[in-house]
């Protein structure tokens, strides 16, 4: 079991970790000192127990994190909350302690005004029980099918809370390796569609399907009605999607179709 000294030093450890590897968004130092910062608080709510025990007395831990405006919170998503990396950051925190992690919640806002007073975060700590969660709508049934373009597959049945869009199979980086797999990959001689061109995800509060733009070169839209819908890039929130919606992607286009519409 280890003391709050150690922890000490095993935050600093992390931190040093980090700081080697400064390179891309998800490393900027603006998120690096969130991560530092929140890792900190959360080591503050650790209490000794004696004989080398630790406990952390709360259930439940909810961090808001807040943003300056939509590109800021889009960034804030993706780097520490899509990645996983700040929950992941207070578990191994909790456990190196010994403590038993609780239910982590994390949640991002536009508050101009906080972000810019120095106040980039919030954390909240409850001793209550959590309750079961009400159950979530289930994800209807829907598929997307290649109407421009070439691409594997040419017809693709949504199973998953994500679908990744873009050119290539696999995406790697020269120094992060494989960055991203997608699933609906066109060939490379799609040369307008984006490696990491966009992304459609199932939101489970709403019961929708949304699109988003992966900062692509040609930007994603979508027809409806003989309407042309611009997809924002690097949006938060994203563009919803109706079935019979035509969406492109630089010259390639795919069809979205819900199965009971």
């Amino acid at each position: 079991m280890r003391s709050l000294e150690q922890i000490d030093r095993w935050i600093a450890g992390k931190i040093k970790q980090w700081t080697s590897r400064l390179a891309g968004p998800a490393q900027s130092p603006e998120l690096l000192e969130i991560r530092r910062d929140i890792l900190e608080e959360i080591r503050d709510a650790i209490e000794p127990a004696g004989q080398g025990r630790n406990i952390f007395p709360y259930r439940t831990v909810s961090i808001g994190l807040a943003a300056v405006d939509a590109n800021q919170a889009a960034l804030y998503q993706a780097a520490l909350v899509e990645s996983g990396a700040l929950e992941r950051d207070i578990r191994d925190l909790l456990v190196e302690a010994g403590c038993a992690p609780p239910a982590i919640t994390i949640s991002i806002a536009e508050a101009p005004a906080m972000a810019s007073a120095g106040r980039l975060f919030e954390v909240t700590y409850s001793t209550a029980k959590t309750g079961p969660k009400p159950a979530s709508p289930s994800r209807p049934a829907a598929r997307l099918i290649v109407v421009r373009g070439q691409a594997d597959p040419p017809r693709y049945e949504i199973r998953s809370d994500r679908v990744n869009i873009g050119r290539l199979k696999e995406v790697v980086g020269d120094r992060d390796g494989l960055r991203r797999r997608n699933d609906i990959a066109f060939a490379d001689t799609e040369t307008s569609v984006s490696r990491e061109h966009a992304y459609i995800r199932y939101d489970r509060d709403s019961g929708h399907f949304r699109l988003y733009d992966s900062r692509s070169q040609r930007g994603t839209c979508v027809f409806r009605e003989g309407r042309r819908l611009k997809a924002p890039s690097n949006s938060a929130r994203g563009l919803r999607l109706q079935s019979g919606d035509e969406i492109h992607l630089g010259d390639a286009r795919l069809l979205f179709e819900l199965e009971d519409s």
